[in-house]
């Protein structure tokens, strides 16, 4: 324990408290140096967080994503600790490749924070070998988004949106098509989808040990198989990248769009669509283990054992956001950024109404979902894996088989981890 010296003109009052959250006035305040991506959203997270702990400054360096998770591989394969930051952001489909990539680079965190206060599958996303390294932030929770005048001109109501089944909805196609909207846009060179759809049944891309879950995997395949109905399809939206993505939302081309929550400030921009929009659980996959809950994005904080401050560090994550939910509240209130810490999801602001969805509670909703979300095992090659599925799609769309793609992509994959 330290003593923190306070004088007054008449008198001296002595206050206790604990550092590293509290320390001397002759002491001077450590910097931790932060690496991540995105002002306005981490950077924003950052600022508020500081306001709450007063036993360090945060010296937040942006750069882009790419860039970011690009310079803390290199830094950390030259095996030099000089520049390291105390602190950097990682996405977490990349996370358990990098700690499993450089072991004893990022500091145990089971002794800093209580991971069963977390949403389970995002535990699961920054871990490795039975040990937390990760300090778990913001969740991609998905959602069926929907435009609530063009599902009711096509005859559904609210209630016919809470239980859909794959088939189901793309059903709702052709009736949508008749009163000139698309049901969603499709993109013959993306299958980000597939991460929501495999989540949704707890499986994935590889399986425990990292090798490719191709050939037997029937969520897999039922992937496949709607990928296959949507570029076959009328009522699609044929899009090529995320400027017509986007576009298609905005312009009213399409009634639903089914991505992680953080789609909802692309949404959200287009402001005389308020009051129009609505958000749904997933379509339910038919294969075995199938819900309506999943996740796409989302990333996690990491101390890096050997920087300059790295307990302070850890304080100051196990302080802010790995227990406050002040600060949850705040970020939710301010700029709708959703955590995966659960006791947050009693703070006021998921509570609120919204205007622009129809005055549906969505933050409630997404919250609800989120701890229900399958917890699955990413691992560290979930790129590769996307990487050499989609390198065997066009073959499939074009009438080949489906298990003899699969065992094709399957050798790919291994021949690209080796």
């Amino acid at each position: 324990m330290k003593k923190k010296i306070l004088a007054a003109s008449l008198a001296v009052a002595v206050a206790v408290c604990a550092l590293p959250a509290c320390v001397s006035a002759e002491e001077e305040v450590p910097e931790i140096t932060v690496w991540a991506w995105d002002k306005d959203f981490n950077g924003y997270a950052l600022e508020e967080a500081q306001k709450l702990y007063d036993g360090a400054k945060i010296n937040f360096v942006e750069m882009a994503k790419a860039d970011c998770l690009q310079k803390i591989h290199t830094v950390l394969a030259s095996g030099v600790t000089d520049g390291l930051p105390d602190i950097v952001l990682i996405s977490d489909l990349n996370a358990q490749g990098y700690i499993m990539s450089y072991p004893g680079a990022f500091m145990p965190m089971d002794d800093v924070i209580n991971y069963d206060d977390f949403a389970s599958y995002k535990k699961d996303s920054v871990s490795y070998d039975g040990v937390g390294y990760g300090v778990p932030f913001d969740t991609g929770v998905a959602g069926l988004f929907y435009r609530t005048d063009y599902l009711e001109e096509a005859g559904y109501t609210a209630e016919d949106m809470q239980d859909l089944t794959w088939d189901e909805y793309l059903a709702m196609g052709e009736k949508l098509m008749e009163n000139g909207h698309y049901l969603q846009t499709y993109n013959p060179n993306d299958i980000a989808e597939f991460q929501i759809m495999l989540q949704s049944t707890g499986k994935w891309f590889t399986d425990e040990e990292g090798n490719a879950d191709f050939t037997d995997n029937e969520a897999l395949k039922e992937c496949f198989e709607i990928f296959k109905t949507l570029n076959e399809s009328d009522y699609c939206k044929v899009v090529s990248d995320w400027t017509e993505f986007a576009g298609a939302i905005n312009g009213g081309d399409v009634a639903c769009v089914m991505r992680g929550s953080w789609i909802s400030s692309t949404i959200l921009a287009a402001e005389d669509q308020s009051g129009k929009w609505a958000v749904a659980p997933i379509p339910k996959m038919s294969t075995e283990g199938a819900t309506h809950y999943s996740n796409q994005g989302g990333s996690s904080w990491f101390v890096l054992a050997d920087s300059p401050n790295a307990e302070v560090a850890a304080d100051f994550l196990a302080k802010t956001f790995g227990s406050s939910t002040d600060l949850y509240n705040t970020l939710l209130a301010g700029k709708n950024i959703m955590g995966t810490y659960l006791p947050a999801s009693d703070a006021e602001a998921y509570d609120a109404e919204d205007e622009f969805y129809g005055g549906q509670k969505v933050n409630a909703d997404l919250a609800n979902w989120l701890s229900q979300i399958p917890a699955v095992n990413t691992g560290a090659f979930s790129a590769e894996a996307q990487a050499a599925l989609l390198a065997v799609t066009p073959n499939y769309l074009s009438g080949g088989d489906l298990d003899e793609c699969l065992a094709e992509s399957a050798t790919q994959f291994e021949q690209s981890i080796q």
